[in-house]
């Protein structure tokens, strides 16, 4: 008896320390989702519904933040749990598997300076271009598949904008949640603008799971989809007026 005593005194802080154990979330900054304050802390629409899922489950999230591509290959390896914002494409799908319905909905955009911006009409006005984007990041087809463009891949969005107004691109591709939000900079304002062309698609916005480590993510899931059928995503983006409150 005095040895299952000792056993259980000797395990159970073990097993607590496991429950504890936070959930490791990879990401970079992608305003207005992931934002960083001046004390270095971050903040924005994936932070806050991070916290809303902490306080209705109890679990807790270790925010790491890495280049996008350092994030994906840390889900590959399975040394992180999780990423919000994440485009779902089958060959991320090998590696990740993603909750059942998306948290938020985008559109990719191309911008440009004013005058080239209104002469990138359709698709083949890209052609000859020098198009920023960021690597590893899922836009859609065909751009993504097109070895003919002159495509400039880079770590993150800041990097494009900078480039852009330096004339080191031509254009960039984004989604427009996230660049219009970036654009209400002042010192942005007017230099950048959407282009006249608008491809045909959506980007939904998910939050995705290494395939290595799933074992808390029903109960995530569950919590999302309360969340969704409550409205509080969409309430919550109302914070971030003006540009999430249109999408």
């Amino acid at each position: 008896m005095r040895i299952w005593l000792l056993l259980l005194l000797v395990l159970a802080p073990l097993c607590r320390a496991e429950q504890v154990q936070p959930l490791r979330v990879m990401t970079d900054l992608w305003p207005p989702f992931r934002m960083d304050r001046e004390d270095g802390r971050l903040h924005g629409l994936d932070i806050d519904l991070l916290d809303e899922l902490s306080r209705r489950t109890g679990m807790q999230f270790e925010v790491q933040r890495a280049p996008w591509a350092r994030g994906l290959a840390a889900l590959e390896q399975g040394t992180a749990d999780l990423m919000t914002g994440l485009a779902r494409t089958p060959e991320r799908e090998r590696y990740i598997r993603y909750l059942d319905t998306p948290y938020y909905t985008c559109s990719p955009r191309f911008y440009a300076n004013p005058a080239l911006a209104t002469r990138l009409n359709d698709y083949a006005s890209l052609r000859g271009l020098r198009i920023g984007y960021v690597l590893e990041s899922a836009y859609f087809q065909p751009f993504d598949a097109d070895q003919a463009l002159h495509k400039v891949g880079v770590s993150n969005e800041h990097q494009l904008l900078e480039m852009l107004v330096r004339g080191r691109i031509d254009a960039l591709v984004g989604t427009d949640c996230q660049v219009d939000y970036s654009l209400l900079d002042p010192g942005l304002a007017g230099r950048i603008v959407k282009a006249a062309f608008q491809p045909g698609a959506r980007t939904e916005l998910y939050i995705g799971f290494s395939r290595k480590r799933l074992e808390r993510m029903p109960e995530l899931a569950a919590a999302l989809e309360s969340l969704l059928r409550e409205g509080w995503i969409a309430n919550a983006a109302l914070r971030y007026q003006p540009v999430l409150a249109g999408h």
